[in-house]
């Protein structure tokens, strides 16, 4: 492994004059990329862990190789990590780049951080059962997910890549750092509520063969857009389960593009399974597949009749958690995901929800990955997502009003006490997640509406 990640770091690539990235209508080559980051290792110096602020994606990028280069952990913030990121990674030099002017170091301490050698970077969780949680990944946990071949997808020439992860979760790892060590180019997409239009343009100016997508981002871009994807070969799927709704509508849509379902926990690298749509899919729902090269899996069995939960390991696990600049706790190459799995008849595994994901509505014990998924097998509906606050439990609905009696038959079979809501769209993270809390903001705001129009007869 030790001699892939010094080629990757130090090969003849980085004098090259072939394209490597583009980003905001701007073309850099290898040996451009390279000079930006021997000017932000001159900046570094001696460190051990190194934040590196950027608004720009390639800033994020350039600044990663020079810390690795420098020898040190490379924490990239797009000016998303909050203060309590900070404190659990505790970087001891913050250096900033905008692309124009020199780097710059902003912050310099004595080391704070003792971190074992092997580790490079971290991962960010999303939040969505609490704080965001760091986990260390090694040089090793990267070499084994660049050499996974489940993840290639066929095409002549350099593979071209669309980037639409941010630097914060692992998929950037897919994104940019496995394309970059295989040779290929990134293309960084804007942000859905920047520029979508500018996809299609994009894709085929550049022959983009393959994007990663939350799958939100594809359930709503399939709706609203869809020629905006039409011309990348390969959409692959992650950080969400992917429906096959979605998929539904995307043939209806006259698109063609191959899916890939990806599933994988943070506590991985990336992705630990995969699950390759054949091209006449029908099911009702989209398997995980099998494992991928560098995952090897367990399936320990549990009280319910053909459900197991699964658990993965093998280089693609990351090492432990990162704590106040310490690793609190090692995987040892073996990491419980509490995902409930089925097997199919075709050895794939099916995701049959969380042995947490039981919530309190009224005192009773709901099943809400179970509701979701018996809502979201209903005909014309899209999605479907359980969000709580402190008083209410509600299922927000992406269908047709005509599906209404129908999803609250099913609702009201584990709850009568949760309310149904149909919305246009979910509202998403930066990263591509369903924001729930901005669903129960919306669902708040309408409420106050009806009542306050009640008030007034």
């Amino acid at each position: 492994m030790t001699g892939i990640w010094n080629d990757l770091l130090h090969g003849p690539h980085w004098r090259s004059t072939r394209l490597l990235w583009v980003e905001d209508d701007t073309e850099y080559t290898w040996v451009q990329v390279d000079t930006l980051a021997r000017q932000l290792e001159d900046a570094i110096g001696a460190a051990r862990v190194v934040r590196i602020r950027s608004a720009s994606k390639l800033g994020c990028f350039a600044g990663q190789l020079a810390a690795w280069r420098a020898g040190c952990v490379a924490v990239a913030d797009d000016g998303k990590l909050g203060p309590a990121e900070i404190d659990r990674i505790r970087p001891d030099t913050t250096v900033r780049t905008d692309l124009v002017s020199p780097p710059e170091v902003v912050a310099r301490t004595a080391p704070r951080a003792d971190l074992p050698a092997e580790v490079v970077a971290v991962n960010l969780t999303s939040g969505s059962t609490g704080s965001r949680k760091v986990v260390a990944v090694t040089r090793d946990n990267l070499a084994a997910l660049f050499a996974c071949r489940g993840l290639d997808v066929p095409g002549d020439g350099d593979l071209v890549a669309g980037s639409f992860a941010t630097p914060t979760f692992d998929g950037w790892w897919f994104d940019t750092w496995r394309t970059v060590a295989a040779g290929g180019a990134v293309v960084c997409l804007p942000s859905v509520n920047e520029d979508v239009f500018a996809w299609s343009e994009l894709a085929e100016r550049y022959g983009i063969r393959r994007v990663l997508l939350p799958a939100a981002v594809i359930a709503t871009i399939v709706e609203a857009l869809p020629s905006s994807v039409a011309a990348i070969p390969w959409i692959f799927s992650g950080g969400e389960q992917f429906r096959a709704a979605t998929v539904r509508q995307a043939r209806a849509a006259g698109l063609t593009n191959r899916f890939v379902n990806l599933y994988g926990p943070t506590e991985a690298t990336f992705a630990t399974h995969g699950y390759r749509l054949p091209a006449g899919f029908d099911a009702d729902t989209i398997p995980i597949g099998q494992p991928l090269d560098g995952c090897e899996q367990t399936l320990d069995e549990l009280a319910e009749p053909g459900t197991y939960e699964l658990v993965v390991g093998g280089p693609l696990v990351c090492l432990g958690y990162v704590e106040r600049g310490a690793l609190t706790r090692r995987f040892d190459g073996v990491y419980r995901t509490r995902d409930i799995v089925r097997v199919s008849g075709e050895a794939d595994l099916v995701y049959a929800g969380r042995l947490d994901s039981q919530i309190k509505v009224n005192g009773m014990r709901v099943d809400a990955a179970a509701l979701e998924q018996q809502v979201t097998e209903l005909p014309t509906v899209l999605d479907c997502r359980i969000a709580q606050d402190g008083r209410r439990t509600v299922a927000f609905v992406l269908g047709d009003r005509a599906v209404q009696p129908d999803v609250e038959t099913v609702v009201k079979r584990f709850s009568p006490a949760i309310a149904v809501q149909l919305v246009a769209h979910f509202p998403t993270k930066p990263g591509g997640k369903v924001d729930l809390a901005a669903l129960m903001d919306q669902h708040r705001a309408l409420d106050q509406l009806v009542t306050a129009k009640d008030g007034e007869q």
